[in-house]
C-alpha cells in the first residue's frame, strides 16, 4: 500500500496498525448497539459524564452514523450501513425529556437533518425529512445563539448543504437569513469585530474565538456563504472577523494558538473546539475559497503549535483530544500536498490507538474522562475511528461538518 499523493511505500505494520484501529472501532460501536423497535441507539456519556439516550450529533446516536457510512465504503460491511440508517430511524422518533431541540447542527434536529442527507449521498432526492427540517427552520424566527454547534451558523451551515444538493433557491435564502441575523449581532469596537455566542446576553458575555462556540466557526460559514450566494459582503464579514482572530493569535511553540475569549491571553485549550486546532481549519478553507495566502501562513503557524501541544489534554477525542488536532494536519496536507502533515497526522493517530482497552473481551475506547467508554461523534469512538481512516486514505474521505 502507497501514499496516495505520492506512491511513497507506508510502513506495512503501521497501515496493519492503522487499519486494524478502524477495525477495532468498528467492533466496540457493533457490540455496543442497542437494537429497538424503532431502530438502533448507543448508550452515550453526556457532557456531564453521565449515560444517556439521546439524538443529538455532538455527544449522542445521532453522530455515530458519520463514521459508520464511511466505514461502509471502507469495508463493504452491509451491516455498518443498516445500524447507520437504523440511528437515523432512531433519532428522528427520539423526543427526550430534556436538550429535545429542534434548531442546531449538533445540537438539535438539524443535525439528524444534515445525517439524512450524508447517508443518502449522491442520490438525486432530497430525503423529505430534510426539505421538512428546513421549512421548520423557516417557520421559525432566527436567533438566539450565533455558533457553529448550535446556533445560526450551525443552521445556515445546513441550509447551504441541503441547498447544494436540492438547488432549491428557497435553501440560499434560508442561509442567507441566517447571516443577515449573525451579521445585525455584529460588534465592532477595540477588540475588532465579533459576534457573542448570545447577543441577548449583551457585555456580561466573553466573546469566544473558537471554532465551535466562538467567532471562528462563525467566520467559516460567512465563507462558505461567499462562496455559495457570490455576494461579496459576506466576503467582507469573514475578513473582518479572520482579522480580529489574527490580532488576537499568540505566539507560541514556534506556531500560534488562541486563548478561548478575546482579549485574554491565557492559552488554557489547543484542541477542536477552543484554540489552534480548530481555528487553524478555518484559516486552512479560507485560504482556498478565498485565494489568500496569508490565511494560509496563519493555519500553517496554527498547525505548528498544535503539533507541539502534542497530547495536551491526554486523550483521543474530536473535540479536546488527538483526533481533533490530527484533523488539522489532514487538511494541511490535502490543501497543501506537504507530507509533513500527512506524517503528523499518522504520529498523533500512534498515540491515539494506545488509548484502546480490551474489556470482557470487546475492545473499547475512551471519552475525554478515563474509565468511560462511548460510541459518540465528538466525545467517542465515532470522531475516532474517522479521524484514522482519513489517517489512512486522507485524500478519499472528509470530515463532515467543516
Amino acid at each position: 500500500m502507497s501514499d496516495p499523493a505520492s506512491g511513497t511505500p507506508f510502513p506495512f505494520k503501521f497501515v496493519n496498525s492503522l487499519a486494524d484501529a478502524v477495525e477495532s472501532v468498528y467492533s466496540f460501536i457493533s457490540a455496543t448497539a442497542e437494537e429497538t423497535d424503532r431502530g438502533y441507539r448507543w448508550k452515550t456519556i453526556d457532557y456531564t459524564d453521565q449515560p444517556q439516550y439521546h439524538f443529538n450529533v455532538f455527544n449522542g446516536t445521532g453522530g455515530i452514523p458519520l463514521f459508520l457510512r464511511d466505514y461502509h465504503r471502507f469495508s463493504g460491511d452491509a451491516r455498518a450501513m443498516d445500524l447507520a440508517r437504523g440511528a437515523l430511524r432512531w433519532c428522528q422518533q427520539d423526543e427526550p425529556t430534556r436538550e429535545n431541540h429542534q434548531r442546531g447542527l449538533q445540537t438539535g434536529k438539524t443535525g439528524i437533518a444534515f445525517v439524512a442527507l450524508h447517508l443518502e449521498d449522491g442520490v438525486n432526492a432530497v430525503p423529505r425529512f430534510c426539505e421538512s427540517h428546513a421549512a421548520h427552520l423557516l417557520s421559525e424566527p432566527p436567533g438566539p445563539i450565533t455558533d457553529l454547534m448550535g446556533g445560526e451558523a450551525s443552521n445556515g451551515w445546513y441550509f447551504l448543504k441541503l441547498w447544494e444538493r436540492s438547488g432549491d433557491s428557497a435553501h440560499l435564502a434560508g442561509a442567507i437569513r441566517c447571516g443577515e441575523w449573525i451579521a445585525a449581532n455584529l460588534v465592532r469596537n477595540e477588540l475588532g469585530t465579533y459576534c457573542l455566542m448570545t447577543p441577548d446576553n449583551g457585555p456580561n458575555e466573553a466573546p469566544y474565538s473558537g471554532l465551535v462556540h466562538g467567532i471562528a466557526g462563525v467566520a467559516h460559514f460567512f465563507t462558505l456563504l461567499a462562496k455559495a450566494s457570490g455576494d461579496r459582503k459576506w466576503r467582507g464579514f469573514a475578513n473582518e472577523l479572520l482579522e480580529t482572530l489574527s490580532r488576537h493569535a499568540v505566539p507560541i511553540h514556534g506556531g500560534l494558538n488562541w486563548s478561548p475569549a478575546l482579549g485574554k491571553e491565557l492559552l488554557s485549550r489547543c484542541q477542536h473546539s477552543h484554540g489552534a486546532a480548530g481555528i487553524g481549519l478555518v484559516f486552512a478553507h479560507a485560504s482556498v475559497l478565498f485565494d489568500e495566502p496569508r490565511w494560509l501562513e496563519i493555519a500553517i503557524k496554527a498547525g505548528g503549535a498544535t503539533y507541539a501541544y502534542g497530547d495536551f489534554r491526554q486523550n483521543i477525542t474530536l473535540c479536546t483530544g488527538l483526533a481533533g488536532s490530527g484533523e488539522l494536519f489532514i487538511e494541511l496536507f490535502r490543501l497543501t500536498q506537504d507530507e509533513l502533515w500527512w506524517h503528523r497526522a499518522k504520529e498523533f493517530a500512534r498515540l491515539a490507538m494506545d488509548y484502546r482497552t480490551m474489556i470482557n473481551g470487546i475492545d473499547h475506547w475512551p471519552t475525554d474522562t478515563p474509565g468511560l467508554y462511548s460510541a459518540d461523534y465528538s466525545y467517542g469512538a465515532s470522531g475516532v475511528g474517522l479521524f484514522f481512516l482519513r489517517a489512512l486514505h486522507p485524500l478519499e474521505f472528509e470530515m463532515p461538518l467543516i
